[in-house]
């Protein structure tokens, strides 16, 4: 007897998300690979595919994350009327998050709730719903972190009729980061502080399929790149070799940690491989802030290792976080001198949330400083967090709408191209790849004509460089500049195609931000700041933090001492030019 299954990817995407660069579900075709034969699938992608237009199916399969929820739960009571005898599964990192902070009835309108990794788990549930025994099952199901070096190739047969609506594909290389931060959910995933790598081979036969089908944008979707550096030298040289084989020109945009300036070899052959961004976690240029965190890999000559990246051609796109306990008054005005100064030319800044299941989490909530939503999820939403800050919501807001003016003003953005390019001539270890860049203007424009809403996307962007005549000014000298550096290195066009991108991404996101769009939460007056001293150490008893045994200890001592040393100088009076956060009635 012939089944179906549908899987149904129903984000909520809001435009500045993404701003035309479209890629695939990836979590569709990597499931899909592990269906029994005798199962016909369906995947519904809802931002390409009116999800009225779904038909019958034995299972809808839905995954997604936190900012999904409404559009998740909209599209499945649309088909749970529609289709009532079927049965309805959730999976994916919501389910694990919504646990983790004692939510999980929000998805209660589903039959069945997977938790962590499908690839054996979904098939499992299959041969017993065939079997006709769901009866005695468990409405949660559990999984152990799935080997990725048993992951099976993608279903291409179902990613070629969606080809079409895609800037490019992604390519799940591993999972895992041996990093603790204390902010990040990636490390509090069972056996996720170790890196789980897919097999080289498979993912240059995958790069292979792609580039056949005329793919040549990638995102290597990871944790951490570099978390098991053997195995990145291992994956690096077998995308090298491939290249040379087929005569390929792809570009590749990945996830990994700023100790990557450390090595110098495999920076020349990432770019020989086609590696062109580069996200990575810079946080903050207060030491204090990152000590506080444990983002201690970035502790240490966190300047000279940006400009070190930077220096072989790699475009860094770096996460930036205020909010920290530890900032300090300047913090707006010092991460615009670190940017301009280092010349980064990406960058969209954030505030800090505590995600569910992490240590910072954990520590918001024992110390009073969680903000509560009883009626939904913790959402990372733009300008709106869940943590009681030690500074004042007022300068909070203010300090970053002038970060925003600032960052977005045409002197300051021509200032970092500038300083990029000058740091990449006089750096002499710039190396090419190939001409293609991920961000490729050829392939963007495609993607941007074929769509009336990108279009009108394109447009904007265009109406925003022309808005303010010192803006047009500014990018016509920066071209100027590009075509005198690429006299002398070819393949710098990508650099300046990602800089206009963010700039106008940034300007159009933030446009005429005000104090009343943020809702950010500050302690009360009378807050106790000594209670900090009390907040990293868990009941013994807590065993979701004995998950790491060692390093979570060894995290701990990080943000303890650093909180310490925050509660020593707010105790004793320091000001804040000598390193204490903004006042907030000097946190009485």
């Amino acid at each position: 007897m012939s089944r179906k299954i549908t899987f149904v990817h129903a984000p909520v995407i809001e435009y500045d998300q993404n701003y035309g660069t479209l890629f695939s579900p990836l979590w569709v075709y990597t499931l899909a690979a592990h269906i029994p034969a005798h199962w016909q699938i369906d995947v519904v992608d809802c931002i390409v595919r009116n999800p009225d237009e779904i038909g019958p199916a034995d299972i809808f399969a839905f995954s997604g994350i936190n900012q999904d929820i409404d559009s998740v739960r909209s599209a499945h009571a649309l088909l749970r009327a529609r289709y009532p005898d079927a049965v309805f599964i959730m999976g994916g990192p919501i389910t694990w998050s919504l646990e983790q902070e004692g939510k999980l009835s929000l998805l209660d309108c589903f039959d069945y709730l997977f938790i962590l990794d499908g690839e054996k788990t979904l098939p499992d549930f299959l041969a017993r719903f065939e079997a006709g025994s769901l009866d005695g099952q468990d409405k949660i199901i559990r999984a152990d972190r799935f080997p990725m070096d048993r992951a099976r190739p993608i279903r291409f047969d179902l990613y070629r009729a969606n080809i079409e609506h895609y800037y490019g594909a992604v390519i799940e290389v591993s999972r895992g980061c041996p990093f603790l931060c204390e902010f990040c959910d990636i490390r509090v995933l069972p056996g996720n502080n170790r890196s789980n790598n897919k097999d080289v081979s498979l993912i240059v036969r995958e790069l292979d399929e792609y580039f056949k089908l005329g793919v040549t944008q990638f995102q290597f979707a990871c944790d951490n790149f570099i978390g098991d550096i053997v195995w990145a030298r291992k994956c690096v040289d077998a995308i090298v070799e491939w290249k040379q084989g087929t005569g390929a020109k792809i570009s590749i945009f990945t996830w990994l940690t700023i100790n990557l300036y450390k090595m110098p070899d495999l920076m020349v052959k990432m770019r020989q491989a086609g590696f062109s961004i580069l996200f990575i976690g810079v946080e903050s240029v207060n030491q204090h802030s990152l000590l506080e965190t444990a983002k201690v890999q970035n502790s240490h000559a966190l300047g000279p290792a940006v400009r070190e990246i930077q220096s072989y051609g790699f475009i860094i796109a770096p996460g930036f976080i205020f909010g920290f306990d530890s900032d300090t008054e300047s913090v707006f005005d010092d991460t615009l001198e670190f940017i301009a100064d280092v010349g980064l030319i990406g960058g969209d800044p954030s505030f800090l949330v505590a995600l569910p299941g992490t240590p910072l989490f954990e520590r918001m909530k024992r110390t009073g400083r969680l903000v509560e939503v009883t009626d939904d999820a913790t959402v990372r939403r733009k300008i709106q967090t869940n943590i009681r800050y030690l500074q004042d919501t007022s300068f909070l807001s203010n300090g970053f709408i002038g970060f925003i003016r600032r960052y977005t003003s045409a002197g300051y953005q021509l200032k970092r191209f500038r300083n990029h390019l000058d740091l990449i001539l006089g750096s002499g270890r710039f190396v090419g790849n190939d001409g293609v860049g991920y961000g490729s203007p050829r392939e963007y424009m495609k993607l941007q004509l074929s769509d009336p809403l990108n279009r009108r996307m394109l447009f904007l962007r265009i109406a925003y460089l022309l808005h303010k005549p010192q803006n047009l000014v500014a990018a016509l000298r920066a071209w100027w500049l590009l075509r005198k550096a690429s006299r002398r290195y070819a393949g710098l066009n990508i650099n300046f195609n990602y800089w206009v991108y963010v700039w106008t991404n940034i300007g159009l996101k933030y446009w005429r931000l005000r104090e009343q769009d943020f809702r950010l939460h500050s302690v009360d007056k009378n807050f106790d700041i000594a209670r900090l001293l009390d907040a990293t150490s868990a009941p013994a008893d807590d065993k979701k933090h004995k998950q790491g045994d060692t390093k979570v200890a060894h995290q701990a001592r990080y943000t303890n001492r650093a909180l310490k040393m925050l509660v020593d100088r707010m105790s004793h009076g320091v000001t804040v030019d000598q390193g204490g956060p903004p006042p907030r009635a000097a946190i009485r």
